[in-house]
């Protein structure tokens, strides 16, 4: 048996590499072979585009430079100037004349000198001036020129035979002449013009091509006009005119390989219907042969690369698939996992089949964990269904899967919340331990068939309910029952007193969040109600009919005993505060609303009498009443924080002259604020200088005299627009304002708003 596993083993082997290398060769010769195609036919056009590309832009020069000789010439200012007599009395047409010709050679062009030549009256210019043709010279251009069967055309020239004297710079060996008899339309000659280009140009333009290729231009007579790049043919840059020989002119492009001075070339050549020009360009087969030899290096490694990889493949696959089990063998010992029993003689389904029940036995164990994970999968469901983020899809499977009842007849909320925390036993920080201990001994107390299961959102515990009562009456009591076993618990065990908020009763889960938003507002009015309060949603007064208005009597008397230091009076009228506010029936928004104006106001009586109560510095203390949980304990804030230090505060002042005189100045306005005061009116009265009384009440008060007046009376503003119906004018003329656009200005500075806006957002709170 073993024999014949190796026998096949090998064929295996066999087998593999076959499959795997053979694939890989045929597909990196394919591939060589496309590859080498493509680049070739691709470097076959580059070379026309690059011929393409040296033509457009050579006769782009050309073009420009024959159209706009050709404007120039037919324009009747040069006809008309080619048949005059070029004299002294001439001299500003001739000047005329010659700029229009300097014009014409443009740094784009690249034209040395435009000649314009008359026969008849035997002058030419050109750069030079302008000068008179004598014999020899007519008759040089007669000879080279006006023989020329063609109207107009592109002669090759070299420097020193060019006839026209001065013409040239001599800056190249060759130039190009672009020679135009005049008139164009008539058969007689009566003078020509001549535009020199030095071969530097084209070569120039040519010279823009790649470093790797050559190109040639030639003429309709295979004369060579300009050839760039001429080291990349040799030492010597020599083309056989043997070359130009293969050159077919009757097609306008082609290509074929040529050997120079022994080395092959790529010839691609193209022909201009402009001016019969050949463009030619030469390549070395062995540049165009360097890409393709690159992509057969690299397709050799990859080939290479793949066919060691198949290699290896095929013998590990042959392995694999000869001996899959030991694949699961290596994969239980990578666990880590160790056996006692030798892999020598145990059995690999065996071993494969102890470790699938070891897999069982760890997986029973995994779910017991989970299981133990279930309480938290539980509340997390439960913050999410108060929180009205569970679908209504959603409910019957998470019921199901958590092992729920299904089968209610009422369902309500209970919301819970600490009153007060015992200082001596806990520390506020510890408020959400005492929550959690809470949220588990409601656990404990109410069995899992009557509720669903607790949990704490930020500072209250929340708990749906189940009941199957059939009538009101036994569903209040029921209720009723467990919220005060619940309460009773509590103070026995943790010795602090909770209010619970308990939501109207509903038939579907889908309507926790609703009951859930009911319990949290019935908890607001245990600031009313006090502590261990139970409080059902749908008892409360939420109609808000009738409204207290807010009790500004007894708030000018507290301020007024602040102001005398009248301690006992000021406690006498605080007590008055709160009794009113816990005699009328308030709703707690508006119970908030009064507290935190009286507070503001608190704190603005504060600052103008410039007094120092560590615990009310800032206007957020004004707020820290919300974190008391009865109207008694608000009140004891009040008076032992903020009323009695503040009096205290005021008592300790410096009672010097300046604080008497500043005094003065306070009761004076407070009791004139609606007449037409000043400042020279006060110092009057009291018989001080003005500027001293002003630098007294600035130092004492922190306020300028106007600034202190100005807040005043604004106050006095806020206090009437909330409290009166008297209109905005009104309020301005008691206030001694010129109109009432002034008041409104100085209302808005203040204020950010007009009086208007502020009486609008006093009543929408106040609703």
């Amino acid at each position: 048996m073993k024999k014949f596993s190796t026998k096949h083993y090998f064929k295996l082997i066999a087998f593999l590499i076959i499959l795997s290398t053979v694939p890989v060769i045929i597909t990196g010769g394919l591939s060589y072979w496309q590859s080498s195609k493509a680049i070739v036919d691709y470097s076959n056009d580059e070379k026309k585009q690059n011929i393409y590309q040296i033509q457009t832009n050579v006769e782009q020069v050309l073009r420009y430079i024959d159209l706009s000789t050709t404007y120039f010439i037919r324009s009747a200012q040069t006809r008309e100037f080619i048949n005059q007599d070029m004299n002294a009395s001439s001299f500003s047409d001739f000047h005329k004349l010659r700029k229009d010709l300097i014009h014409l050679q443009t740094i784009e062009t690249g034209i040395e000198d435009i000649v314009l030549v008359s026969f008849e009256n035997r002058w030419l210019i050109n750069n030079n001036g302008l000068v008179n043709l004598d014999g020899d010279t007519y008759e040089q251009i007669n000879t080279n020129y006006l023989s020329i069967p063609e109207k107009s055309a592109w002669l090759m020239e070299e420097a020193d035979q060019i006839p026209i004297p001065n013409a040239t710079k001599k800056s190249c060996s060759h130039y190009i002449n672009l020679v135009k008899k005049l008139p164009i339309l008539s058969s007689k000659p009566e003078g020509l013009i001549s535009v020199i280009v030095p071969i530097c140009e084209l070569n120039e333009i040519m010279a823009q091509s790649n470093e790797s290729e050559s190109f040639i231009i030639l003429d309709e007579n295979n004369q060579t006009i300009a050839h760039s790049n001429t080291e990349y043919m040799g030492e010597d840059g020599y083309i056989p005119d043997a070359l130009f020989n293969e050159i077919d002119r009757e097609e306008l492009e082609g290509q074929f390989e040529y050997q120079i001075n022994g080395t092959d070339f790529k010839i691609s050549y193209q022909t201009s219907n402009y001016n019969n020009w050949t463009y030619i360009s030469l390549v070395k087969l062995s540049d165009l042969h360097m890409r393709s030899s690159s992509i057969g290096w690299l397709t050799l490694s990859i080939v290479s690369i793949l066919l060691i990889i198949s290699l290896c493949i095929a013998f590990i696959g042959s392995k694999v698939l000869y001996r899959p089990v030991k694949k699961l063998k290596d994969v239980i010992y990578s666990t880590g996992e160790k056996h006692t029993t030798p892999t020598e003689t145990t059995n690999e389904f065996d071993l494969i089949e102890t470790h699938i029940e070891k897999l069982l036995n760890q997986n029973h164990l995994l779910e017991k964990r989970v299981q133990s994970q279930v309480t938290q999968l539980k509340q997390l469901f439960m913050i999410r269904l108060l929180q009205g983020k569970v679908t209504k899809s959603e409910l019957p499977l998470k019921l199901k899967s958590f092992h729920f009842s299904q089968s209610w007849t009422w369902i309500t909320i209970f919301s819970l919340k600490i009153d007060e925390i015992d200082q001596d036993r806990f520390n506020s920080n510890d408020q959400d331990l005492i929550l959690f201990a809470i949220n588990n001994l409601i656990e404990d107390l109410i069995p899992t068939n009557e509720r669903f299961t607790p949990v704490v959102i930020n500072d209250t515990q929340s708990t749906i309910i189940i009941t199957e009562c059939d009538n009101e009456a036994d569903y209040t009591h029921t209720i009723n029952q467990k919220v005060k076993l619940i309460q009773t618990k509590v103070k026995e065990l943790f010795h602090l007193s909770v209010s619970v908020g308990i939501s109207t009763r509903f038939g579907d889960l889908e309507d926790a969040n609703s009951g859930f938003r009911e319990s949290k507002e019935a908890l607001k009015y245990r600031l009313k109600m006090g502590e261990s309060s139970i409080i059902f949603y749908e008892n409360l007064n939420r109609r808000y009919s009738s409204v207290a208005p807010y009790p500004s009597a007894i708030k000018n008397k507290i301020f007024d005993a602040i102001k005398l230091s009248d301690k006992d009076q000021a406690l006498i009228e605080l007590t008055k505060f709160f009794d009113y506010l816990d005699r009328h029936d308030i709703h707690h928004q508006q119970l908030e609303i009064i507290l935190s104006r009286f507070l503001y106001e608190l704190y603005e009586l504060k600052e103008l009498l410039g007094a120092n109560v560590e615990s009310f510095q800032s206007t957020d203390m004004i707020t820290y009443y919300q974190s008391f949980r009865s109207i008694e304990a608000i009140h004891d804030w009040v008076s032992n924080q903020i009323i009695l230090p503040l009096i205290d505060n005021v008592d300790a002042r410096d009672d010097s002259k300046n604080k008497k005189i500043s005094d003065k100045m306070i009761r004076i306005i407070h009791n004139n604020y609606d007449k037409d005061i000043s400042l020279d009116l006060i110092a009057a009265e009291l018989h001080y200088n003005p500027n001293y009384l002003s630098s007294i009440f600035q130092k004492e008060t922190g306020y300028s005299f106007s600034d202190y007046l100005l807040r005043y009376r604004l106050n006095k503003a806020k206090e009437w627009l909330t409290t009166t119906n008297m209109s905005v004018k009104e309020i301005a003329e008691k206030l001694k304002y010129n109109n009432s656009q002034n008041f409104i200005r100085s209302f808005r500075k203040m204020e950010g708003i007009t009086p208007g806006k502020y009486r609008t957002q006093y009543k929408t709170k106040e609703a």
